[in-house]
This record gives C-alpha cells, sequence and structure tokens, in this order.
C-alpha cells in the first residue's frame, strides 16, 4: 500500500484549483491553524505566517482565510515593486532572494495599515536568511502552521470532491483509494477528477474495482485513461 502511495505521480491531470472558502475542508490537522487565522483577523497585527510541508494546503488556506477582503496575491520578490492598494497582500512563495528589500517593503506597508499573510515552507526563521531585523518580525508574527494532511481529512477531500461533481460513489469506494494516494490535496483532488473523467468516458460507475484497475494502472506507468 505505501510503495504504491510513493509511485503514483503528483501530477494527476485535474480540473484548476479552487482556492475558495467553501472548497476548504476543516479537520483536526488544521484546525488549530484555522482558528489562530481567524483571531488574526480580528486582531490589529499586520502579518500572519503560515508555514507548513509540501502539499499541506498553505495556498488554500491563505486565501480561504481572507476570502471576501481585498486582497492581492504577489511574490515575495515583487512586494517592493508592486503596489496593493490598501487590502491584505497573500506572498506565497516566502522567501524572498531579498531579504532586506523585502523587509523594507514590509516595514513600509505596515507602517501605512496594511496586512500580510506570508506562506512558505519550513520553520519561519529560516525565511530570514540571516538578516536579525526580519527573523526578529517573522518570529514575533502570529503564526498558523499546518501538518501533512491525514488520512482522514483526505477522505473528506475526496468525498466532497465527488459531491461538488453531483457523482454518487458508495463509502467503500473512498475507503479503498485514501489511503493509496500521496498524502495531498492535489493528488485527492487530482483523483477524483480522473475518475470522474474516465468513467464517464468509459460509460461506467465508479466502483471500488473501477478504483482498484484506474490506480493500478497509474502506478504501473500505464494510462490514465
Amino acid at each position: 500500500m505505501l510503495s504504491m502511495a510513493r509511485q503514483l505521480p503528483l501530477d494527476l491531470p485535474g480540473s484548476p484549483p479552487r482556492y475558495d472558502r467553501a472548497s476548504f475542508v476543516r479537520a483536526d490537522c488544521n484546525d488549530a491553524a484555522w482558528r489562530a487565522g481567524e483571531a488574526w483577523l480580528k486582531s490589529s497585527e499586520p502579518a500572519l505566517v503560515v508555514c507548513g510541508p509540501p502539499g499541506a494546503g498553505k495556498t488554500h488556506f491563505a486565501h480561504a482565510l481572507v476570502e471576501g477582503v481585498d486582497a492581492a496575491t504577489l511574490t515575495a520578490d515583487a512586494l517592493a515593486a508592486a503596489p496593493y492598494g490598501d487590502g491584505v497582500a497573500i506572498i506565497d512563495n516566502m522567501p524572498a532572494a531579498d531579504p532586506r528589500a523585502f523587509l523594507d517593503a514590509f516595514e513600509t506597508g505596515a507602517g501605512e495599515g496594511r496586512r500580510f499573510v506570508l506562506a512558505g515552507e519550513g520553520h519561519p526563521s529560516l525565511w530570514a536568511m540571516g538578516l536579525k531585523d526580519l527573523r526578529t518580525r517573522l518570529e514575533a508574527a502570529p503564526r498558523a502552521s499546518l501538518a501533512d494532511p491525514d488520512e482522514a481529512l483526505i477522505r473528506a477531500v475526496i468525498a466532497k470532491g465527488f459531491r461538488d461533481r453531483q457523482v454518487a460513489v458508495a463509502p467503500s469506494v473512498i475507503e479503498y483509494a485514501a489511503p493509496r494516494l500521496p498524502r495531498t490535496f492535489a493528488a485527492a483532488r487530482a483523483f477524483v477528477a480522473l475518475a470522474d473523467r474516465t468513467a464517464l468516458e468509459e460509460k461506467r460507475k465508479i466502483t471500488t474495482p473501477f478504483v482498484q484497475k484506474l490506480l493500478d494502472n497509474l502506478s504501473e506507468g500505464g494510462p490514465a485513461a
């Protein structure tokens, strides 16, 4: 089971990701982070740090959290050169290549009342790249730490994906697929898209044997459809 999960590609074909709040699934492994984000929204703190491993849903978390708020998505390196108005700046690729320029832009924006969601992998102190003042800023900021999605959350994402597509599947289908997929949101959503597409093309129902064959083909490097 684990070897199959390692073999399955992470870039399964699928629809473009939705980063809205309706498609964000809360579970035990991300509940503390979400509550930290909500507390930040109600505070006057200029920045929220969102950190976690690859595939933990940091981008989706950041966009879902500030839904309904005037927000712009910028790269860390573009912050100094790209005005974004009075709303929230989502910086989704920390760290910046030039930490000093980033800190200067951040301080200017914070002084003008602007707010930031800073998202990236690894420990936030490392994003400072040795710049003490930036490290102090990052370590003092409220933090939402996301863990790898657990199997329960992957099951919930798969179930919601089929519901959103108005595709009825038995619980046994989800129970079979969840432990055999890479434990990332992208893989779960891509699996749903692939199963739906393949079932339509083959005019078949999505059953456990159908999913078993689909995943076997993927793990062996066979055709996706």
